[in-house]
């Protein structure tokens, strides 16, 4: 890939404020994303699942770290760990400096920020624990985002949430955003203490002064966002504290809405903090995605498409959406219902209809007489056997020919590949590794454990 022009640091809000060599950001990008099968399990992790058609969820929290001058920045991975790290190798092209805590057992999201944050300083928590290959940050304060969270908070926001997190002098600061009364017990929630309101999208400021996790009966609907700041002392006092990211732990400690969270209010009677720290909240209202089920996937898409969030994606915009190169299309002969996306290299028959809210990646052929709606359908990618072994995607164009073939009709699809003969609704479709296909209700679970 070329190099990109590098982001002007220079008029960043951390360089403006002499605080650059103070802050990093470190991703949360190692969950198993279970909800998510089979995609997760044989083709991306989910902070790699594309938005627009080409570009990985956790990009966008890159570009914006970027934008905020911040280019000291670490991901800690375990899934599908190698589709993470060669798409950003070592953050060159980007104009950043990326590092990678890698887990062979998730620690926790208390664990992964640990890790990110002290490196090989960080307590091992199991046997024989391989530990990162970094050093300990020099600096005093974490951004710490999950990398499958799809917001509209952006460089402007991260700069008047460390104001905040600073004239504070809270400890760790999160941010939250309102969600239906009715789906508290999906979330953890957040009680402000006696907010000042804030003109703009960060509309309250406050202490925190109860925390609920997944109670569908608490008395606030502000929900953990999962963008938080953390000062490095906060850390370093906590770390000691943590365990294995198990259940069977008797007093366990890796988790920050289940543990760490609970700790600082002084609701977890089994630990006992060196002193008080203080956690802080500030409420977000403008667009959040928990990217938890196949369908949220398909609405943050939509939501992109609807100009919910800035994302630079490498098509051409266009009254009815964007479009790629190399795209072979009579318009004359093609219904398009904006917004939709066309990729690079796409065929497209006629009589044909795309829209709305058609997501084409790249090297599709389509037609004719195809209708597509409210689907996305995936460039190629690698494949993922039981045993991790990498196909790599040479070797799948032999198996997965992506061509949709004429009359099918795809509505609330999401296609990783294939070749596609019959029309599909509400379905995950992808190709196995002997080029068989293989079609899923699109709320399929996995047996077994979230996680």
């Amino acid at each position: 890939m070329a190099a990109e022009p590098k982001p002007d640091l220079a008029h960043s809000w951390t360089q403006q404020m002499g605080v650059k060599e103070k802050i990093k950001v470190a991703l949360l990008a190692a969950g198993l994303g279970k909800r998510m099968d089979p995609l997760t399990a044989n083709h991306l992790p989910k902070p790699m699942f594309p938005l627009g058609g080409s570009v990985p969820i956790v990009e966008r929290w890159i570009r914006q770290s970027l934008k905020s001058g911040i280019t000291d920045i670490s991901l800690n991975l375990c899934v599908l760990q190698e589709t993470i790290k060669s798409y950003f190798k070592d953050g060159a092209r980007f104009g950043a400096s990326i590092t990678y805590v890698e887990e062979e057992t998730p620690s926790g999201t208390f664990g992964g920020v640990c890790k990110q944050a002290l490196g090989n300083r960080a307590k091992p928590t199991i046997a024989n624990e391989t530990m990162p290959g970094i050093g300990e940050f020099k600096g005093s304060t974490l951004i710490v985002p999950s990398g499958d969270i799809v917001s509209g908070f952006d460089a402007g926001m991260f700069a008047a949430m460390y104001d905040i997190h600073k004239k504070k002098g809270a400890a760790l600061t999160m941010v939250l955003s309102p969600i239906p009364w009715d789906k508290r017990g999906e979330f953890g929630t957040a009680v402000l203490q006696s907010p000042e309101t804030l003109p703009g999208l960060i509309s309250q400021s406050g202490q925190i002064g109860a925390f609920r996790e997944k109670d569908p009966h608490s008395p606030s609907n502000l929900n953990n966002a999962s963008i938080y700041m953390i000062e490095m002392d906060l850390i370093k006092a906590l770390d000691s504290l943590r365990t294995e990211a198990s259940s069977k732990v008797a007093e366990p400690f890796y988790d920050f809405g289940k543990h760490v969270f609970p700790a600082l209010l002084g609701n977890l009677g089994y630990v006992k903090l060196p002193k008080d720290f203080l956690l802080w909240g500030i409420q977000y209202d403008g667009l959040w995605f928990d990217v938890g089920r196949k369908r949220d996937y398909i609405e943050v898409n939509k939501a992109f498409l609807d100009g919910g969030f800035e994302l630079e994606i490498p098509y051409q915009k266009t009254d009815w959406g964007y479009l790629g190169t190399g795209v072979d299309i009579d318009f004359s002969k093609v219904t398009l219902i904006p917004p939709v996306i066309i990729g690079h290299n796409c065929n497209v028959g006629p009589g044909t209809s795309l829209g709305p809210y058609a997501v084409i990646g790249d090297d599709w052929t389509i037609g004719p007489q195809v209708t597509i709606k409210n689907s996305i359908l995936w460039p190629r990618y690698a494949f993922f056997s039981a045993d991790g072994a990498e196909i790599p995607v040479k070797e799948r164009e032999k198996i997965d020919s992506h061509h949709i073939h004429c009359g099918v009709i795809l509505d609330g699809c999401i296609i990783v590949g294939g070749d596609i003969r019959e029309s599909l609704s509400q379905v995950t479709a992808d190709v196995l590794q002997d080029g068989s296909m293989r079609v899923l209700p699109i709320d399929y679970l996995p047996a077994g454990p979230r996680a």
